[in-house]
């Protein structure tokens, strides 16, 4: 073991060093991370890789090139972006909300992990997403709570 490989295989530096990859190269598929992990010293296997992926609310967004490759939805801050968002309408006492194409499983993904208490779960096809609000629950108070877990939304609205 050299100077650079020890202490490497702590799982917050195993973390760190997958946001780092993640953020830097087009990555879209679980495999090709981890030999990118396995090639820079990190010992880690499949499993233990899916684990720090749904821990760092890793999410898959579409590209032209790859198809899909993985993002980082602002885990690390206090509010998130919406990627891919294009609008938001209240139907029903529901919220629709339209993504562009292949977006909305991310976007639900992280408005779920917001645990927003006027959200009772979201449902995401490809490019919608039904948001079900607990009752009593008003588009106005779901607008403020979303404003609030979100950067740049005010405009959809």
């Amino acid at each position: 073991m050299n100077i650079y490989t020890f202490g490497m295989n702590t799982k917050e530096n195993r973390q760190i060093k997958i946001v780092e990859i993640i953020q830097h190269q087009k990555i879209s598929r679980q495999e090709d991370l981890l030999d990118n992990l396995l090639t820079t010293g990190y010992s880690v296997t499949q499993a233990t890789l899916s684990r720090d992926l749904k821990e760092l609310k890793v999410g898959k967004i579409p590209d032209p090139q790859f198809g899909s490759i993985y993002f980082i939805s602002s885990a690390h801050s206090d509010t998130y972006d919406l990627h891919g968002v294009q609008s938001i309408e209240w139907v029903r006492e529901m919220v629709l909300i339209k993504c562009i194409r292949g977006y909305a499983n991310s976007v639900a993904a992280s408005i779920d992990n917001c645990n927003i208490m006027e959200i009772a779960g979201t449902i995401a096809g490809n490019d919608t997403i039904l948001v079900i609000l607990k009752n009593n629950t008003s588009f106005d108070d779901f607008r403020k709570a979303l404003i609030t877990h979100f950067n740049g939304v005010d405009y959809l609205f």
